[in-house]
């Protein structure tokens, strides 16, 4: 005998969709809801990749606007290499990883870029290009104070900033890092509101 499925009423209905969804968010976060020593090899590369402490980023030509330029012929140039940026001063991003940072960097927050080539420039050039602001209340723009090389697979370019010059809580707004070297442009969107590590903001 067949069964007949239940109805629901509306109200019924949404409580279903919120825990599906609140699920899902558990399962999205899983580095609020299982613990590092859980954390699993694809769990540790989302994290260091996709997740609200890295952004995967694409160098375009520093003289050209978001939009892909196109040559004279009507075709589209060459997209620029592909990298990904991400706060390696972050709780979880060092819990991933199991390594501290250099002693150089306590103080700072640290953002690093990983797979955009350094081309002609030099280690130490790229702390005049690179700064770290706010675009929201207050707004504050802040230089690269110290500029280092890390080895991992390859090499990471890690870029200090004061934490007393750069004041971020968590409805701060979006804070941008820019920098530009190898001939490109390098641009990461991080939401503050979004880096949260067990409830507390991880910077």
């Amino acid at each position: 005998m067949r069964q007949i499925p239940p109805v629901f009423s509306r109200r019924q209905l949404f409580v279903l969709a919120g825990a599906a969804a609140r699920m899902e968010a558990a399962e999205d976060d899983f580095w609020n809801s299982k613990p590092p020593a859980e954390w699993s090899a694809g769990d540790k590369y989302r994290l260091a990749n996709h997740s609200p402490w890295a952004n995967p980023v694409e160098g375009r030509h520093p003289n050209t606007s978001l939009r892909l330029p196109r040559s004279q012929g009507g075709g589209v140039t060459e997209p620029g290499p592909k990298g990904v940026v991400t706060w390696e001063s972050a709780q979880p991003i060092r819990d991933a990883l199991k390594t501290p940072l250099p002693r150089v960097f306590a103080n700072f927050y640290v953002i690093g870029v990983d797979g955009i080539p350094l081309g002609n420039s030099y280690v130490g050039s790229l702390r005049r290009y690179t700064v770290l602001r706010s675009t929201g209340k207050p707004k504050w723009t802040v230089g690269a104070a110290v500029v280092r090389e890390l080895i991992r697979n390859g090499a990471v370019y890690a870029f200090g900033f004061p934490k007393a010059a750069a004041p971020i809580v968590p409805d701060t707004g979006d804070v941008m890092f820019e920098t530009e070297f190898g001939g490109w442009f390098i641009q990461a969107k991080f939401r503050p509101k979004e880096m949260l590590y067990h409830r507390q903001l991880a910077l």
